[in-house]
């Protein structure tokens, strides 16, 4: 079965917390005679964690990967709803009690591979998903950790929002941000939030340079 990262139920709940702020001189600290001293602050830098995880080739090729793992217990699916679909045929007004219990005991059989089926793929999806997941997410905090350094910021937190302009608007998605209670931007200055940056740091190494183009633009936070 598909754990949906990712959202993948597990990828795809983890909760965003974050927020922004400045530290500033205290205005007693500058006095008219003394010369202008410069403004101590912290920098900080929002990641958008759904952008990110979604837009990195490795988790898109992680999701091919599980498609390919899940599609042998899915043509078992098939194969067992087919055979009990032949089998309800045999069953008409005029079949005897002795055929239909037979039919009955057949499709209890079938049932029961269809259930052994379908635990086996959750333990084998369920297992991936979770070792994949961990690689993604470890990658994602070595890369803002990585640019963190490179550009000077001093914290970087994350967020979970919607990553196009549609879905952030949406009423499902205010709800979401309205019931969780965590601390949502709703405005960001340019140059705080860096998901698209981290984005293509993570992609650099993995897709062709002929396809490195921008990746696409995280809705501003707030929806400016």
């Amino acid at each position: 079965m598909k754990k949906t990262v990712f959202v993948l139920g597990g990828f795809l709940a983890l909760a965003g917390l974050c927020w922004a702020g400045r530290l500033w001189a205290d205005p007693q600290a500058a006095q008219p005679t003394q010369a202008a001293q410069a403004t101590p602050r912290t920098r900080i830098a929002l990641i958008n964690l759904t952008y990110v995880i979604k837009n990195y080739q490795k988790y898109k090729n992680f999701q091919e990967e599980i498609k390919s793992v899940f599609a042998p217990f899915e043509g078992t699916q098939q194969q067992l709803r087919k055979e009990a679909e032949e089998l309800q045929k045999q069953v008409t007004p005029t079949t005897s009690s002795e055929k239909k219990a037979e039919v009955e005991h057949k499709l209890k059989d079938l049932q029961r591979k269809a259930e052994d089926s379908q635990a086996e793929a959750k333990l084998v999806l369920g297992k991936k998903s979770d070792d994949q997941m961990r690689i993604i997410y470890q990658d994602v905090t070595d890369a803002a950790a990585r640019y963190a350094t490179a550009h000077e910021f001093d914290l970087v937190l994350h967020y979970n929002d919607a990553t196009t302009r549609e879905d952030y608007n949406s009423a499902m998605n205010i709800a979401r941000k309205i019931q969780t209670g965590a601390l949502m931007p709703v405005y960001a200055a340019p140059g705080m939030d860096i998901s698209e940056e981290v984005v293509k740091m993570l992609n650099y190494n993995i897709v062709p340079a002929a396809t490195q183009g921008a990746a696409p633009g995280t809705p501003p936070a707030g929806g400016n």
